[in-house]
């Protein structure tokens, strides 16, 4: 069963686009969303929306109802296209918010569409494509709210709309306290990072990292394929928030020797040597089964297991003090940061016994391993989400 549709415009009461109101020097009236605190999540960041003044008459007018919808109006440019990007307005505060200029309200029908319904379906991949095409390739990419408006809602009767809502109002609660617990786990990862490796207190050695490694070593610099020809190489593009990404395997055709010289061990640290400032010195532990070898942008760095763990090395190098000291040794560019071998292995480090360097492994990696698994499920809950809403779009949720 497919729902019959109706045009946007049909099933909204009225639209109107926002106002930035004035500076709140005797003190502010309302707060006024801004495109930058509509969240690529489709939720309003509310304590950042800035407090401005408006007239009385316009508070009036512009102020937002629950159950409105904000959605962007003006992306700025083609660089990052967001136009068409909704939110549902959720707020149950006292304080007055209104839609900024750069957006448009819509006041759903009650009577004829659920809220939470009509803003699944402004940000499904069908509106998506039909906002892409009344935008066209223009080089501002705004909405018009006369073309907008002809965009086709799936309507089924609102009994059935309430219970698609439910399932999907439970899945997104879901998600919120799911991602709630992953915000705890970091602060929790943060706190134990630099509570077990500060060295206040304790009797560390501490050494240059030179001289707890057996080797440090920059990657190959080869014209690399996608056709699977030669070995497969690991880029910066492959490490992204410590982990390694194979989505995007490149590959290089080298000889056993070069091979031998570049092949990557387990427990290898991957450091990355070029980068923007904030990326640069980020690093990964290479875990992989298969035979990989790494790129030029990248340092090799083999520690001494007699005096350092990998996985220490790791944790410091990503801890505060660590990309202190990193920053510290970092050369910077016009839009990158650079930093060699040779000030790498200068950074001291705190060197524990190998026996705490162990258990600290041990407790930091209790904590990223509960992180990954609700990083697992976030994705999972997200799948749930689009297949409740596939399937409601298509009829096969009635029942």
């Amino acid at each position: 069963m497919t729902w019959p549709t109706k045009n946007l415009r049909e099933l909204i009461n009225k639209y109107f686009s926002g106002t930035w109101g004035d500076e709140p020097k005797d003190g502010g009236n309302a707060r006024v969303i801004r495109v930058s605190d509509i969240k690529p999540d489709y939720s309003i960041d509310y304590e950042n929306v800035p407090i401005r003044r408006l007239k009385e008459k316009d508070l009036e007018k512009y102020r937002l109802q629950i159950g409105d919808i904000v959605v962007v109006k003006s992306s700025g440019n083609q660089t990052k296209i967001i136009s068409g990007r909704a939110a549902l307005f959720e707020y149950k505060g006292k304080e007055a918010y209104v839609p900024s200029n750069f957006l448009i309200a819509l006041r759903p029908n009650h009577n004829l569409i659920i809220p939470m319904w009509l803003w699944v379906n402004l940000n499904s991949k069908a509106a998506k494509r039909f906002i892409e095409l009344i935008i066209g390739a223009t080089t501002y990419p705004n909405l018009k709210p006369a073309d907008y408006l002809n965009l086709k809602i799936p309507v089924p009767p609102l009994p059935i709309q309430q219970k698609i809502v439910e399932r999907l109002d439970a899945i997104r609660k879901a998600q919120e306290l799911n991602d709630k617990q992953i915000e705890l786990a970091e602060e929790l990862f943060q706190s134990l990072l630099h509570r077990e490796l500060d060295p206040k207190g304790k009797k560390w050695e501490v050494r240059k990292i030179k001289e707890c490694l057996r080797s440090c070593q920059y990657g190959i610099s080869l014209k690399m394929n996608s056709q699977r020809i030669g070995y497969p190489i690991l880029r910066i593009n492959n490490l992204y928030n410590g982990e390694i990404d194979t989505s995007d395997i490149k590959y290089v055709e080298i000889n056993r020797e070069e091979f031998e010289k570049y092949k990557l061990e387990k427990g290898d640290i991957l450091f990355n040597r070029v980068n923007s400032y904030d990326l640069v010195g980020k690093t990964s532990i290479f875990n992989l089964e298969d035979n990989y070898v790494f790129a030029s942008y990248l340092i090799r760095l083999k520690t001494n297991s007699k005096l350092l763990l990998g996985e220490f090395l790791n944790y410091f190098l990503n801890s505060n003090p660590g990309q202190r000291a990193i920053k510290s040794k970092a050369r910077r560019a016009v839009s990158q940061a650079n930093v060699n071998a040779r000030e790498l292995e200068s950074i001291k480090i705190p060197l524990p016994p190998l026996e705490t360097q162990q258990k600290i492994v041990e407790k930091l990696s209790a904590v990223q391993e509960y992180k990954k698994k609700l990083l697992e499920r976030k994705q999972k809950l997200q799948e749930l989400f689009e297949s409740v809403l596939d399937k409601s779009f298509k009829g096969e949720l009635a029942e």
